[in-house]
């Protein structure tokens, strides 16, 4: 008996299940601090910056993404950022970009209402009031897709933080096929 396949089977289901528990952290705690309202922030906004709400662009404006620059971006500290990623060749990646930009866009924009109509609880998305200004947002990493879920790496520039922060920004595909932010 090689002992492999059990143990090989179970530290497989530990780090399954660990992965999905850090997954569903991370939602939450995404959720929690994109919706909670501005008087429950704390007093030192320097160590904890707030965390904006999305909300979903005016319907009349498509939301477009130009093409990242061919080089490095010149920042005012002589530093280069580096370029968003390019836009994806597979279609459900495409797809699920598509509503990540928007998500990005109603960040940036600070739009409630865009957030509800991307949410899949739009019921759960925090008011106008509720909105944290002084952040920006921008895709880090195309979307990953797993079957009826995607992630994607969203830098947040947060007015007054030491630096951006990328986090992950989930979706979820609805029975008609189309994705949603949880």
């Amino acid at each position: 008996m090689s002992g492999d396949t059990p143990t090989t089977g179970r530290r497989r289901v530990v780090l399954v299940t660990a992965a999905a528990v850090a997954l569903l952290v991370v939602a939450g705690l995404t959720v929690f601090l994109l919706t909670r309202p501005a008087d429950e922030a704390p007093e030192d906004t320097a160590q904890d910056p707030p965390v904006p709400t999305i909300s979903e662009p005016p319907e009349s404006t498509p939301v477009s993404v130009p093409a990242p620059p061919t080089g490095g971006v010149a920042t005012g500290g002589g530093a280069t950022a580096v370029p968003g990623p390019p836009p994806p060749t597979d279609e459900q990646v495409a797809s699920a970009r598509e509503v990540i930009d928007q998500a990005i866009a109603a960040i940036n924009s600070q739009d409630v209402a865009a957030m509800a109509a991307l949410a899949c609880d739009p019921a759960a998305v925090g008011q106008p009031e509720d909105v944290q200004p002084g952040v920006t947002a921008e895709l880090a990493e195309n979307p990953k897709i797993e079957g009826d879920k995607a992630t994607a790496q969203v830098k947040l520039t947060i007015e007054g933080a030491p630096e951006p922060t990328v986090v992950p920004l989930p979706l979820q595909k609805r029975d008609d096929g189309s994705w949603c932010v949880p």
